[in-house]
């Protein structure tokens, strides 16, 4: 037999001893029987530590383990040499990682104020209710929709964090970046001819001006590039380059010479990795991520949905896993610049995949299987009854409140103190 059971912390540093608990939901130990225990390390065949532990008054057995190798740890209960009751899974984490929670986002979606069909506020919810914590609503050259979605998140008390952005489109071919978190309207300042040929030509009569390209690129081109990340960053704004492989048309819809430029030159603050792209045109941007690595490059990435409907089979389906301190714009944007950040996706049907340095996914496939789907549980719940507020019907505000404090305490005892 195998119970359903409670292990709690599920993240441990590695490196230390720590305090485990753990309870069967079906029953409960039986106070003052004992119980062995097998834990062992699923990466180090040399690592594993027996016991006996007695049941306490509360029906829990409580035990301290050693953690010496990263990586998964399994734990086997029996109450007979022969009867094994469950077997629970931890995970022992770098320092680095440890206390950091995880959180899951999509930073790339459309409403209907570009080639959307909902309003900011509608894919708002609707995230909650897929199991995202961060968003940010990017529409075709337009900043006001995420201020609309944010203003309106907080007349419902919406428990997502929302960022303002924008996605903006370059000239000349030159694709699009994710403006995140500027203090103002980016592609606004693109119709601003006079102003705009001023800057563009200070870019090619000083920063460019005595720089080599890479072949096929001119300098007139890769300007437009320079001007678009530059003013995201004026106004204090972060530029994610999106679906650098994305196919419009019959022709790649970045000229694949300024992406070469711009990972030349780290001309972004992240990579769009995964998105609403063929599979194809996917792997072959997640290829080019892992061979720049390959030659030392540092690439912060992301997996955006880059959805324009509340219930195509895109929404949900992408998602970047962030390790972060707390659930914050600024530690958010930590994380990821800090290279604390996978890309994922999962489509109906089909496993999941994750993409990013090895000890990352190792880590975030377990976090998937045994914290996600509780965490999922919970939010789908809360954006059920956010969708019944947002349609005008009467809600039980105390069980959002309940709800939101649940989610609170399994993060805690995920994580620990």
């Amino acid at each position: 037999m195998n119970f359903n059971c409670d292990i709690y912390p599920k993240i441990l540093p590695v490196g230390k001893e720590a305090e485990i608990s753990i309870s069967i939901a079906e029953s409960v130990f039986k106070q003052g029987h004992t119980y062995s225990i097998h834990a062992f390390s699923k990466v180090n065949l040399w690592e594993e530590t027996r016991l006996e532990v007695k049941a306490d008054g509360d029906g829990f057995l409580r035990f301290c383990l050693p953690f010496q190798t990263q990586g998964e740890y399994l734990v086997n209960v029996y109450q007979a040499p022969e009867d094994k009751l469950i077997t629970a899974h931890l995970f022992a984490a770098h320092p680095d990682l440890a206390w950091r929670k995880a959180y899951k986002g999509d930073m790339h979606i459309h409403t209907h104020y570009s080639d959307g069909r909902q309003s900011p506020i509608y894919m708002a919810v609707r995230a909650k209710e897929l199991g995202l914590d961060f968003i940010a609503i990017t529409d075709h050259d337009r900043y006001q929709p995420s201020l609309e979605a944010i203003e309106e998140a907080k007349k419902m008390n919406l428990n997502l964090l929302l960022l303002p952005g924008e996605e903006v489109s370059v000239r000349e071919g030159c694709g699009h970046f994710v403006a995140l978190c500027a203090s103002d309207w980016v592609a606004a300042q693109k119709s601003q001819t006079e102003i705009y040929d001023k800057d563009y030509q200070d870019i090619l009569d000083n920063e460019l001006k005595d720089k080599t390209l890479v072949d096929e690129l001119s300098k007139e081109k890769y300007a437009h590039a320079v001007w678009t990340v530059k003013k995201i960053h004026e106004f204090g704004g972060h530029a994610i380059l999106a679906h650098p492989y994305w196919v419009a048309g019959q022709k790649f819809h970045l000229n694949r010479p300024v992406y070469d430029q711009l990972l030349e030159d780290g001309l972004y603050d992240a990579v769009e990795v995964l998105g609403d792209v063929t599979p194809e045109d996917n792997l072959l941007s997640v290829a080019k991520y892992f061979e720049e690595v390959a030659k030392g490059r540092k690439i912060p990435i992301m997996s955006n949905s880059d959805t324009h409907r509340s219930h195509d089979q895109m929404y949900g389906n992408y998602w970047a896993l962030v390790l972060a301190e707390k659930l914050e714009q600024e530690e958010i944007f930590d994380a990821i610049f800090d290279l604390k950040s996978v890309a994922c996706e999962q489509h109906p049907g089909e496993k999941l995949r994750i993409y990013g340095p090895f000890d990352l996914v190792e880590y975030a496939f377990f976090l998937h299987r045994e914290f996600f789907p509780m965490h999922d549980k919970i939010c789908a719940q809360e954006g059920e009854l956010y969708m019944r507020l947002l349609n005008g019907e009467k809600t039980d505000h105390k069980e959002l409140e309940r709800l939101k404090t649940e989610l609170g305490r399994l993060y805690e005892k995920t994580w620990g103190k």
